[in-house]
């Protein structure tokens, strides 16, 4: 990681424009910034850690707390320990006080040492993130997935099946997420197929209230462990931007550059005349 942050004037998110960070544990070790997070917090989310039985979690916790508060804060001029959190009808967390304008959207997702935080401004959003060596059954396809994609799973490999399990199910849940209803929604009634290279196409049972073009989706990998899908609303815009960043949070930043394995409705955003500042 290179280029230590400084602190400068926070700026509004571009609509149509969304910004994913990254926090890797073994670099937050490094940075020796834990105390510095833990002020962060407040009494109610300190209490929460505690009640944590295992010190990994009670890190990852205190990781993505210490993250979403901080990058909010790049986007208003709102510091880090004063955003107040409150959760909506189906529990999603969300910004209860300040309200900056334009709103802001977030979601959180974790998985082994990664901590990633999406935001977008008007576009509701979702993020998931699976460590690839993770143990999963992906016998049990009944449990995860409709029946078309049972049919295609089953018809690959053993080794072909383990990745195409998670290449499906970080873009479903990154769908859950960001409707709002997480595994209360049966998850036979979504599917996803990728007619083409680097193409995915979500179909929804009738039943389903909603429309599939609503959404865009992205997805790629991280070092060659962590595969990241992000799934925002279209909101009748042009293609959505999707701008990635590794970060150390009140530390080091850098940009980086992924290459989008599938995409539908979101380009990966230009760097050109772009500075990564500790913003």
């Amino acid at each position: 990681m290179s280029g230590r942050a400084q602190p400068t004037r926070a700026r509004p998110l571009e609509p149509g424009r969304i910004e994913l960070w990254c926090a890797f544990l073994p670099d937050l070790d490094a940075a020796g910034l834990w105390d510095v997070y833990a002020v962060l917090l407040t009494d109610t989310e300190r209490a929460r850690q505690r009640r944590f039985h295992c010190a990994e979690d009670r890190r990852r916790d205190l990781a993505a707390r210490a993250l979403v508060r901080t990058v909010l804060s790049r986007y208003a001029s709102v510091p880090p320990e004063s955003w107040v959190f409150g959760a909506d009808a189906h529990g999603r967390p969300r910004i209860a006080a300040p309200q900056p304008a334009p709103a802001l959207q977030f979601n959180i997702a974790h998985s082994g040492d990664l901590v990633a935080v999406g935001v977008a401004s008007a576009n509701a959003l979702g993020v998931d993130v699976e460590q690839l060596a993770r143990k999963t059954e992906t016998t049990r396809l009944e449990r995860y997935f409709a029946p078309p994609e049972i049919t295609r799973l089953r018809a690959l490999p053993a080794r072909e099946r383990r990745l195409r399990f998670f290449e499906l199910w970080t873009l479903k849940e990154s769908y859950l997420k960001a409707r709002g209803v997480g595994l209360r929604m049966p998850l036979h009634s979504l599917a996803f197929e990728f007619p083409g290279p680097g193409a995915v196409r979500l179909s929804l049972a009738a039943a389903v209230p909603d429309r599939a073009s609503r959404w865009a989706f992205a997805q790629f990998t991280l070092r060659d462990e962590y595969m990241l899908a992000v799934c925002a609303e279209r909101a009748g815009l042009p293609p959505l931007q999707l701008a990635v960043h590794e970060v150390v949070p009140l530390g080091s930043q850098r940009r980086l550059a992924p290459r989008l394995a599938r995409a539908s409705g979101i380009e990966a955003a230009s760097t050109a005349g772009e500075a990564e500042s500790g913003r």
